[in-house]
């Protein structure tokens, strides 16, 4: 971001748009072939919990937000606030969905998307700082339960430290060229699928096959394809992605709107909020409390990274969560906007 920022290196480029069109779809493959699926069945009530929480906290720091910086936000903000919302609960394609259902312009579009990146991706950081207070919150919520499921899950799970050697090389060369190969296929599936609103579009279809396809290899023996680092390979890939991303956004152009990031700001501190409460009271490790907050704030390219820096097997939950996500989030979003533009008759608070 500070390299695009400050013209190091180019904003736009057509390197971009093929890594999100064509480095994801492999990215979801290489990362979900290995996981071990009755882990995450049994993790899936809490993960369900926490999602929704995040969700929950996203909607009402929307609203909130809204509410205590009203005055300073030009017209039609109400409708920024269920495009941000959509992103911080699916992605960005949710936000574009809800910018075009409602007719919003670019110019409230344009600074949220500032504040989307800036915002969330130093919500992310902190984030994955806080995986070095894992076992302190573990130890004063007492997630014994849950952390007793965790480590039997990455028990269970297959995932032993690559082999060298020509045989790894062989295996690794294979399980890439699988993922290539089953990205095109799910593509070229996508654009053959009915397109259901804005909600459900050809990129919406590629994910959602590669996912599932990916998960029923991962039933069969080419799980064992993560023996020659898989993951380790898909992670690396998303890191790229990650750069490229964040490439394209100028951080200049939200000095012109200051009270965007304040909200947004604001806005973060109660989903946090809420995330915590939520997992205080269900005992919650922290480590699915990050894997859920960053599927909801940041999606499916960093929920993995996040949950992987609490435990490898928080990679492929924070992927599934983020997933759940981009199928809820236009919803989400729609609906918050509509609460939104509700508040615009309610009493400012002094």
């Amino acid at each position: 971001m500070l390299a695009g920022t400050f013209g190091l290196i180019p904003r736009s480029h057509p390197l971009y748009t093929l890594f999100s069109q064509q480095l994801l779809p492999v990215c979801l493959v290489l990362l979900l072939i290995g996981t071990n699926l009755r882990a995450v069945v049994r993790m899936g009530a809490p993960a369900l919990l926490m999602m929704m929480a995040g969700a929950a906290g996203t909607v009402l720091g929307g609203l909130v937000s809204y509410h205590l910086y009203r005055p300073w936000l030009p017209a039609e903000a109400w409708g920024g606030i269920g495009a941000l919302t959509a992103s911080w609960t699916g992605g960005s394609a949710n936000m574009i969905a809800v910018k075009e259902a409602l007719n919003l312009p670019d110019g409230i579009i344009g600074p949220l998307i500032i504040v989307d990146a800036a915002v969330a991706y130093s919500w992310m950081a902190l984030l994955i700082w806080s995986s070095s207070q894992q076992a302190r919150w573990d130890n004063w919520v007492r997630a014994s339960t849950l952390r007793q499921a965790q480590d039997s899950a990455r028990t269970e799970a297959v995932r032993p430290e690559p082999v060298e050697g020509r045989t790894n090389s062989i295996a690794l060369a294979a399980a890439i060229t699988l993922a290539i190969a089953l990205s095109l296929a799910a593509q070229w599936a996508a654009r053959r699928m009915p397109v259901m609103g804005s909600a459900f579009s050809a990129s919406t279809w590629t994910i959602l096959l590669v996912t599932t396809a990916a998960l029923l290899m991962s039933l069969t023996p080419l799980r064992k394809l993560e023996q020659a680092g898989a993951s380790r390979a898909g992670t690396l890939l998303l890191y790229g992605l990650l750069a490229s991303i964040g490439a394209r956004a100028d951080l200049r152009s939200i000095l012109h709107t200051p009270a965007f990031l304040a909200l947004g700001a604001t806005w973060i501190l109660i989903h946090g909020a809420c995330l915590l409460l939520a997992g205080r009271l269900a005992r919650a490790p922290l480590g699915l409390i990050a894997a859920a907050s960053q599927a909801n704030i940041g999606g499916t390219v960093s929920a993995p990274i996040v949950g992987a820096t609490f435990s490898p097997q928080m990679a492929s939950l924070g992927l599934l969560m983020a997933i759940f996500g981009n199928l809820i989030g236009t919803y989400i979003g729609l609906a918050t906007a509509w609460m939104a533009r509700v508040l615009e008759s309610a009493p400012l608070i002094r």
